[in-house]
């Protein structure tokens, strides 16, 4: 009797783990309701400052650029604010394309990959690109006399 006692445990715990022949599937999780489908366009905002000869809040383009980061093959707004007293663009350069000195949009359209329209002194313009494959890409002012002061890096991820 003992014996037959012991056996009925044994067997109702291994009924147990193995899921005791429940016929209920197991849930399968949904996706998590942020991520981005294979259908969806991801976008991405730019903010840019434009001062007399530089991008953002320093006057050290050269020594440090700013740094504005996109996700590979997105649709970007970026918003220009031309807060200085001249006229300036903000132009992406092919990558690893070695710019003359001096730049002269005119003559070296061959190396630019995508640009902004020129933005006059204290105006704003909103313009949109898609931003191009993964890669680091020199960003400049195509106005005369602008490069290499004005200057900045698109890293695309």
């Amino acid at each position: 009797m003992r014996l037959l006692s012991v056996l009925l445990v044994a067997s109702s715990l291994i009924l147990v783990a193995c899921g005791g022949g429940s016929s209920t599937p197991t849930p399968t999780p949904a996706p998590a309701a942020d991520a981005p489908s294979a259908q969806e366009v991801i976008a991405a905002t730019l903010d840019v400052a434009m001062h007399d000869i530089y991008f953002g809040d320093k006057n050290d383009n050269i020594a440090n650029p700013p740094v504005w980061t996109v996700t590979a093959r997105s649709e970007v707004t970026l918003n220009l604010d031309n807060l200085g007293g001249l006229e300036h663009s903000w132009v992406v350069v092919k990558e690893d394309a070695e710019l003359p000195m001096p730049f002269l949009a005119e003559d070296h359209k061959d190396l630019v990959l995508w640009s902004s329209t020129n933005v006059q002194a204290g105006q704003k313009s909103t313009e949109t690109f898609t931003a191009p494959e993964a890669g680091k890409y020199q960003v400049i002012c195509t106005i005369a006399g602008h490069y290499p002061v004005m200057q900045g890096t698109l890293v695309v991820q």
